[in-house]
């Protein structure tokens, strides 16, 4: 026992150093049993077990690509809580590399829908407001009005029919034919990005280019802008600008800036990795070690919410409103915005625990729980 009270001393005066986000929390599904109890005893002499920091690790029993990692603490932000209660946390191994990045943010008029049709037949992945090849993404941002909600909104008018309004107008057409109006029977008046205007496509686009009319001299300039985002990351190669103009058009500026940074990396794509299956194994296994005391429903509903990112202080899974959601989600939830460079190097055992035959906590297990005691916050 006197080994043991000058750690504890010394422990007493560690600060704790305290973050909410950490960028591997993106690579991590955790929970927090604010439901139920826990007792550590059962690990704390376990073999393949390693203390770190104040945590419990070791590789799951789900994939052993994967570690566990517990600790006993409380946020201590946003909300208050009674005790301590039990994190368990799945990670996947990360690494920190240096990545060049080059980046484009401009403004151009472009027909969103037809772009990102092409870009899918080209291969990219299309998103709701991205385009993604490989190490290239495209963020495409309408520009949004209040003038309409939808096609009904809007109406033609002019001497000549080329006036794309909103219904409740009435303007001033001087009644002059041009030669380009013929490039109005490519198109329609209709309500695009909040705004009463001839709808952009190829064609229509082709046609006023064939007249020596550019769109923005027909429709509000700023009605078909599109705020236009380019990120590539690693070389950027002529093949790469080649991709980009492939989508974007030949016209794409290209004075990127390069920017150096350190970006965290998983060992292994969270794709192919079920989080939910992953926890519901590491749930199931600790209950029946003794470490947790948790009812089956409630280890179902955990697993059916749970994926990766779901972790760290803004996400971690927990009973609120009744329920077990991401604290994001909660009705009281208080949201922080924090992080930067924090990131920790996790040891990682040589294998899955192996639980002791009697449950008695000796030397080295008691020191491990009064580490985790003091120490248990999330650094």
């Amino acid at each position: 026992m006197r080994k043991v009270i000058p750690l504890i001393l010394l422990l007493l005066f560690v600060p704790l150093a305290e973050a909410c986000i950490f960028p591997q929390d993106f690579y991590a599904v955790e929970v927090e049993l604010n439901k139920g109890s826990y007792d550590l005893s059962p690990l704390l002499n376990a073999k393949n077990v390693v203390e770190y920091e104040g945590k419990i690790i070791y590789k799951s029993h789900y994939d052993p690509r994967l570690i566990v990692i517990l600790w006993s603490g409380e946020w201590g932000v946003g909300i208050k809580e009674n005790g301590s209660y039990l994190h368990i946390r799945i990670q996947i191994p990360t690494k920190r590399v240096k990545r060049v990045r080059y980046s484009e943010e401009f403004q151009g008029i472009i027909p969103v829908e037809e772009t990102k049709e092409r870009a899918k037949n080209l291969g990219w992945e299309v998103g709701e407001y991205s385009l993604v090849k490989d190490n290239i993404t495209i963020i495409l941002t309408k520009l949004k009005g209040f003038e309409c909600k939808d096609d009904s909104d809007c109406k033609v008018a002019g001497c000549s029919k080329e006036l794309c309004v909103s219904k409740n107008e009435s303007p001033y057409s001087i009644c002059v034919y041009r030669k380009w109006y013929v490039c109005l029977n490519l198109t329609k008046c209709g309500c695009y990005n909040g705004f009463c205007t001839w709808l952009p496509n190829e064609e229509f686009l082709r046609c006023l280019k064939e007249h020596n009319i550019t769109i923005d001299q027909i429709i509000k300039a700023k009605v078909a802008k599109v705020n236009i985002i380019i990120e590539v990351r690693g070389n950027l190669t002529k093949e790469k600008i080649r991709e980009i103009r492939d989508v974007l058009g030949d016209n794409v500026p290209i004075n990127f800036t390069e920017r150096w940074e350190w970006r965290v990396m998983p060992s292994v794509d969270p794709r192919t990795i079920n989080a939910s299956e992953a926890m519901k194994t590491e749930l199931k296994w600790l209950k029946s070690a003794g470490v947790i005391k948790i009812s089956d429903s409630d280890i179902e509903e955990i697993t059916s919410v749970a994926k990766w990112g779901y972790a760290g202080y803004n996400a971690r899974i927990g009973f609120y409103d009744g329920k077990w959601i991401p604290y994001l989600n909660a009705s009281n939830a208080v949201l922080i915005k924090c992080g930067g460079l924090a990131y920790e190097e996790y040891p990682i055992p040589a294998s899955t625990p192996v639980l002791p035959s009697s449950g008695r906590i000796c030397g080295p297990g008691l020191i491990l729980l009064l580490a985790i005691l003091i120490r248990g916050r999330r650094k």
